[in-house]
């Protein structure tokens, strides 16, 4: 039995000892600690972003000097919502949710009339009374910052009527401005290659949100990433099959004869495998097993591109000559398509490889390096076009006249040592860090060889790496909108698509030196050694007069510089046999990346 303990005794001069009569009494009340920090940050937050808008305001209003500048305004608004952002996604307290989530949609609703406010808000000089002309950076940047602060609000929000509306608003927000701008870009290519492509990845980014909250195996989830497949597919079949029918049926069978009027075999048998390629993504479609709606997307596809080639065989139905579309207009289209393509593949495909392709790529957002890699490259690229600006303001200054292209001179050698580092940086862990922990051997004893593993690695590392390379583009996006004189930008997507053949070669390459070796640090001296290699190869290209190598094997080797091949597409000339030996080179290194791990079976 338990014994009650003994109460002490009280004792006075006068009174013998009597004993106190012990109570229990219950736990005292411990006030739960509330998110102090957090909400004192997101306080000074709201303070610094009031205090910035009032700023920039007060400065973009008159031209009498400040005590507090506009770049300090902009400074302190970032600070601000860098400040309430971390506050909204680390206080759970429902009111406090829902005012950020109410400070979204004002931050939507600001947005939308910034947008359709007609000319510059507060440059009276300017005569550009056009709506829309404050889209591009306040419109799409105030929709981003409301993107940003939906999504702690979504995840967090309980109440299943409220995130309810909010994920259909989102979801058709999304809808809209990615079918919206494209449509609007296809009659105004003007517009699709400066706000409409901001829109599109806005729109993108709605989408994701939406689907990143609900179940995508089933429902109006599923519905929605199928339909951004369908989308992306049929954005992408316009891109190719437009100028391509275009041109088959302006040149009819008229250039399949030679000038004595005999049939040129050359022409014939290119323009039979033409057909034979606008055929095989339905034949790839019907052998391997997928989605219906994929199935019907490709047999159109290849039925339109077939039937254009077998009638331009016999006779010519299109008279005057096509306009242009491919540059810059089908390349945008088909770059958005291709985005738009892979997200929804990624949500509704069961397939092994993109499985692979989707752990591999989550992995970068998982880890501090891809975040690293990312915001050293926002930087860097952010120097640059900070250098290239300073440039063209210096040159002007002196009353020199700039030749188009300018952006010739956009990327500079501080890129050239930065994707030095960058490819080493993104692909020493690939396989390496899987041999040493020993998961590379878990994964390849599953129903899957090495060829989805390797590909599956490949491709998720070359979309991050081509991710890291999106803000310059969109600095010069920025910069176009802003001067009165727009610059001729389709040099940048020569240099884009140079890049996509060149990440290729640099990611296989890194791929085969990680899967070498167990440790990391081996594998990033590796593939920096091969990206130096490539450097030298400019050097070498830029001496051949020398003769300290033999002219073939200087060619040759001047072929693999990287560096010209960057100066040849910003300079408007986009070199397809080198983006093709480099892709080649690529594929290369992804065969001996393959044969490396199927050695392991020898021993």
């Amino acid at each position: 039995m338990s014994q009650t303990p003994e109460a002490p005794l009280i004792t006075g001069p006068s009174q013998p000892p009597q004993p106190i009569p012990y109570t229990e009494t219950p736990p005292s009340l411990v006030l739960e600690e509330g998110p102090n920090l957090p909400r004192l940050l997101g306080f000074a937050g709201l303070f610094l972003f009031i205090l910035g808008s009032v700023a920039v305001i007060a400065n973009r209003a008159t031209e009498t000097p400040r005590l507090i500048s506009e770049n300090m305004g902009f400074l302190g608004l970032a600070a601000g919502l860098v400040l309430m952002f971390y506050h909204a996604i680390t206080d759970n307290d429902n009111e406090v949710r829902r005012l950020y989530g109410l400070f979204a949609v004002g931050l939507l609703f600001y947005a939308l009339a910034i947008s359709l406010i007609p000319g510059p808000i507060f440059s009276a000089g300017l005569t550009d009374k056009r709506i829309g002309y404050n889209l591009l950076p306040w419109g799409v940047g105030s929709a981003g910052m409301a993107l940003l602060f939906l999504f702690p609000f979504l995840r967090h929000e309980t109440e299943e009527g409220y995130r309810q509306i909010a994920l259909l608003g989102v979801a058709g927000l999304g809808g809209v401005l990615a079918v919206g701008s494209v449509l609007a870009g296809t009659f105004t290519p003007a517009f699709l290659a400066g706000p409409g492509l901001a829109l599109t990845l806005l729109g993108l980014g709605f989408l994701w949100l939406y689907l990143s909250q609900v179940d995508t195996t089933q429902g109006l989830g599923y519905t929605v990433a199928v339909g951004m497949g369908i989308f992306g597919g049929l954005l992408i079949a316009v891109s190719i099959l437009l100028p391509t029918v275009q041109t088959l049926l302006y040149d009819g069978p008229t250039t399949l004869r030679l000038p004595s009027g005999e049939l040129s075999l050359k022409a014939v048998v290119w323009r039979l495998v033409s057909g034979g390629l606008l055929a095989t993504p339905a034949i790839l479609a019907w052998l391997y097993r997928s989605s219906l709606w994929w199935k019907a997307l490709a047999s159109a596809f290849s039925i339109i591109g077939v039937g254009a080639v077998l009638i331009s065989l016999f006779t010519r139905t299109i008279y005057s000559p096509p306009t242009p579309f491919l540059v810059p207009t089908g390349l945008i289209l088909m770059g958005i398509g291709a985005i738009y393509l892979l997200f929804s593949l990624s949500y509704v495909s069961d397939s092994q490889f993109v499985a692979l392709a989707r752990r591999e790529l989550a992995a970068y957002f998982l880890s501090p390096i891809g975040y690293l890699v990312l915001v050293a490259m926002v930087i860097l690229q952010w120097a640059g076009y900070y250098l290239f600006v300073f440039q063209i303001v210096r040159l002007g200054q002196f009353g020199e006249v700039l030749s188009e292209p300018i952006v010739s001179d956009y990327y500079n050698l501080l890129m050239v040592f930065a994707v030095m580092v960058q490819v080493p940086a993104l692909t020493m862990r690939l396989l390496a860090e899987e041999r040493r922990t020993g998961t590379l051997e878990v994964l390849l004893t599953a129903p899957v060889n090495e060829w989805p593993v390797v590909l599956s690695k490949f491709l998720a590392t070359w979309l991050f790496f081509l991710l890291t390379w999106l803000p310059s583009g969109l600095y010069l996006i920025a910069l176009r909108t802003e001067i009165d004189s727009p610059f001729d930008y389709r040099p940048l997507l020569s240099f884009y698509v140079s890049l996509m053949a060149q990440g290729v070669a640099f990611i296989g390459m890194g791929l085969f030196f990680s899967s070498l070796t167990r440790n990391q640090v081996i594998a990033a001296v590796l593939t920096f050694v091969g990206m130096m290699f490539f450097l030298l190869c400019y050097i070498i290209r830029l001496q051949q007069s020398s003769t300290l190598l033999p002219s073939v094997l200087q060619v040759a080797l001047g072929r693999l510089s990287f560096y010209h091949m960057w100066e040849e597409s910003l300079a408007g000339r986009l070199p397809l046999r080198d983006a093709l030996l480099f892709a080649s080179l690529g594929i290369f290194w992804l065969f001996l990346c393959v044969k490396v791990l199927e050695a392991r079976k020898w021993l």
